[in-house]
């Protein structure tokens, strides 16, 4: 059974290994090439960061999910932070447990977490062409902002 809970530091390698695994599988099947290393370096990072937090999603003692958040920032993140506004980000599953409900979950846990924080609207970001999350993400309330950038689409939902 999948449990989720809050990662912290002496989580981050396992959250990012899922997020290189699955983001990798889904960049192969795009025909894309793999991330480059100072992606995933970013990623490390970017769970690190003070302000970030994240979810873990584990059968047993294998790590298969995760998601990641920080507050939402103007001008495209570089700005201030918008208060009540979260970037929800790095929602990943381990390419052979996709389907399984995982990467529902883990968002699901996400908005609560969220909640619970008091944030009032979430936004993130997701391929234009990747059917699976968007029904993932219209599943839960969110719909496309029509920002588009980069092959990748915005998603916003209200809490």
């Amino acid at each position: 059974m999948v449990q989720i809970r809050l990662g912290g530091a002496e989580d981050v390698e396992a959250a990012v290994s899922v997020y290189e695994r699955s983001s990798n599988e889904a960049r192969r099947l795009r025909g894309d090439r793999p991330h480059p290393a100072e992606e995933i370096e970013h990623v490390r990072a970017r769970l690190r960061e003070p302000e970030a937090w994240f979810l873990l999603a584990s059968d047993d003692d294998t790590v298969v999910g995760m998601a990641a958040a920080v507050p939402g920032r103007a001008d495209d993140g570089a700005g201030p932070v918008i208060p009540g506004v979260l970037f929800l980000g790095l929602v990943f599953v381990l390419p052979g447990r996709w389907g399984e409900g995982i990467g529902g979950a883990v968002t699901d846990a996400a908005l609560a977490e969220a909640g619970r924080r008091g944030y009032s609207r979430i936004h993130l970001w997701t391929h234009e062409d990747n059917e699976r999350s968007h029904r993932l993400y219209r599943g839960r309330g969110f719909s496309p902002t029509g920002r588009i950038h980069d092959g990748e689409g915005e998603w916003a939902r209200d809490l």
